[in-house]
């Protein structure tokens, strides 16, 4: 599980101690400026293929590195319910797929992702 907030002009990603262990991977903090998109989606939408590195015990917990369709894929989810996915430039992964803590709903924080995303001007 995951928490994430906006603070400071930043994307925050807090995955819990065992997460991070098991995935070996930290937490996430990046610039808003490098978020393209957000979105629910569910675990069969990710397509995962291949575990890089981490643990896939399928539909009860996929947490670590995985390869899909898109390419890398950072994930921690689970089956049971929808995630949020981060689609990012200029960061490790391309996009980032987290489950999030039971008091927070994936659709209300993707819309504020992408409410806080800087505008990047008018498109010809």
């Amino acid at each position: 599980m995951a928490a994430v907030r906006i603070e400071n002009g930043s994307l925050k990603i807090q995955l819990s101690w065992v997460d991070r262990l098991l995935g070996f991977q930290g937490s996430f903090e990046m610039p808003l400026s490098h978020v393209i998109n957000a979105y629910v989606s569910s675990y069969e939408d990710l397509q995962l293929q291949y575990k890089i590195e981490g643990v896939n015990w399928g539909m009860d917990k996929s947490l670590g590195i995985f390869a899909n369709p898109q390419g890398l894929i950072f994930v921690d989810v689970t089956g049971d319910r929808d995630c949020l996915v981060v689609q990012t430039r200029g960061e490790r992964f391309e996009r980032i797929a987290v489950q999030l803590a039971g008091d927070q709903d994936a659709n209300a924080i993707a819309h504020e992702i992408m409410r806080s995303i800087p505008d990047s001007g008018p498109v010809d």
